[in-house]
């Protein structure tokens, strides 16, 4: 037993060569005959084979006398003559536990020869190399690795270090990217609470009606509509300052745009209301107070704002109230002083003039249908100059508004690739000069949206609404119920092949 605990506490490898260079001995000598069935057992694992094992590990005993006593009392000679065994394994310089305790190596120190007994007597004490346990490579991969950044050239762990900063920003970037675009689509995209109160009929006798109770589905001169919640919709406001009728400077909704785009389609509307137009405005004191709401010009919804209550937000009101309560809650105002550097940011605009006028930079005169680019104040005069005299001179201001607006389009692209910077730069005069409704995440989901589903700006798509003009203190433009229906129908609706089960027809 001393014999076998000896062995179970030798290396795994060690055991195993052993137990081989047995197996090949007792196959050798059966193969020569040189061994008896009785002897066979014995090397197989008996108390006399323990024996025989013992004598050939000893050199100075050849022959071991296995001698039994038969029946009869007679003498039996068992004598069986062992060759030396011998087998090739490495002698290590260090110890299997002191191996273990430092790091690995690639290479073994030590030679591979035939072990002599003083050898094999060493191997026996468990000085030989065993396989590591499999749970352990990966950490002896892992040293490998650190040993090689290690020796890298200063420039490789620079490179590698940076690269894999700017992986783990974009990583962060894109996922604080993804999360704002969400945010910003529901925001954009939220239509609870919807309700639309149209007329019974427009002046005309036409019906309008409402298939559902909040004017989601509508029926108009034989076609039913239902809005288009694909929509993002935000109202553009150009301010400026105006006089009053006590001469008194005030800022005005000089200039109003809806821009609707349809996040499924890429399509985009433009709709133009005029500054004349009459429209519900709600007035309110230094303070901030709510005072009244009274009918007057579109324009002066952004002067008689106050307190919480911005300009923006006062303009987009009375806009939403012409659409018979369409929600519209997005606004962008900007001061019309700012267009000239926005203008001249993009290295001027390009188009074909509607007008003849006098450039105020340096005197020439520039002549109706006259392909010119527009620099400095000269895209102020011709977005802003108008004949008062004419009850509809600002529904001819608009015309060229949206000319130019067309234009600038065209042009941000090609000054964009010129020079990339140009980007920063119309956001910063936009930043210092603008008043808005629009937050990160929202601003996020429209760029977003605008780089991947817009078309190109010769593809939008402009509407104004329209209505006669009369003369009152000013110029008043009256829209009538049957050209905002129509107008509301197709910037905001889509039409329907039949009205949905449930609802009325």
């Amino acid at each position: 037993m001393k014999q076998q605990d000896n062995m179970t506490d030798q290396p795994r490898r060690y055991r195993a060569q052993v137990k081989r260079a047995a197996k090949g001995k007792k196959d050798e000598l059966l193969s020569q005959g040189a061994v008896t069935p009785t002897q066979q057992a014995e090397l197989s694992g008996t108390e006399e084979g323990t024996l025989a094992a013992k004598a050939a590990a000893d050199p100075d005993e050849k022959e071991i006398e296995l001698a039994t006593d038969t029946a009869d009392g007679t003498y039996v000679d068992k004598t069986v003559i062992l060759p030396h065994g011998s087998f090739d394994y490495v002698v290590p310089e260090e110890s299997f536990k002191q191996h273990n305790s430092r790091r690995h190596v690639s290479t073994h120190k030590g030679n591979t020869k035939t072990a002599s007994a003083e050898e094999q007597a060493q191997a026996d004490e468990g000085y030989i190399f065993v396989k590591r346990h499999k749970g352990k490579k990966h950490k002896k991969r892992h040293r490998h690795h650190h040993r090689k950044f290690k020796h890298l050239a200063t420039w490789k762990k620079v490179l590698i270090i940076t690269v894999s900063i700017l992986l783990a920003l974009m990583i962060a970037f894109a996922g604080t990217f993804l999360i704002l675009r969400e945010i910003g689509n529901r925001s954009m995209h939220n239509y609870d609470g919807f309700d639309v109160d149209t007329p019974a009929a427009d002046e005309s006798g036409n019906r309008i009606i409402k298939a559902d109770t909040n004017g989601r589905v509508i029926t108009y001169n034989g076609v039913s509509y239902q809005l288009n919640e694909n929509l993002i919709n935000i109202v553009f406001i150009g301010v400026d300052e105006g006089i009053n009728g006590d001469n008194t400077a005030m800022e005005m909704s000089d200039a109003i745009y809806t821009m609707s785009i349809d996040t499924e389609t890429g399509a985009m509307k433009i709709l133009g209301v005029s500054r004349d137009t009459i429209a519900d405005v709600d007035l309110y004191s230094d303070g901030g107070d709510y005072v009244d709401t009274d009918k007057m010009q579109i324009a002066y919804s952004y002067a008689y704002a106050g307190g919480k209550v911005h300009g923006g937000e006062n303009t987009t009101k009375s806009i939403s109230r012409l659409f018979y309560g369409l929600p519209l809650k997005n606004y962008f105002a900007i001061n019309m002083k700012a267009l000239v550097t926005l203008n001249d940011t993009i290295g001027g605009v390009t188009l074909t003039s509607s007008m003849t006028f006098t450039s105020p930079i340096d005197g020439r005169t520039i002549n109706k249908g006259e392909t010119v680019t527009l620099h400095g104040k000269e895209a102020d005069t011709y977005v802003r100059s108008r004949d008062t005299s004419k009850l509809d001179s600002n529904n001819e201001r608009m015309q060229r508004q949206q000319e130019y607006i067309r234009a600038f389009m065209k042009s941000i692209v090609p000054a964009a690739k010129k020079d990339i910077s140009v980007i920063s730069k119309l956001y910063n005069e936009i930043k210092v000069n603008s008043d808005s409704s629009l937050d990160l995440p929202k601003i996020t989901y429209i760029a977003s949206t605008a780089l991947t589903k817009l078309r190109t700006a010769s593809d939008i798509e402009y509407v104004s609404l329209k209505g006669p003009i009369t003369k009152g203190e000013y110029a008043e433009m009256r829209v009538t119920n049957e050209e905002t229906i129509k107008t509301m129908l197709s910037v905001f609706y889509t039409p329907l092949a039949e009205v949905p089960d449930g609802l009325q027809k």
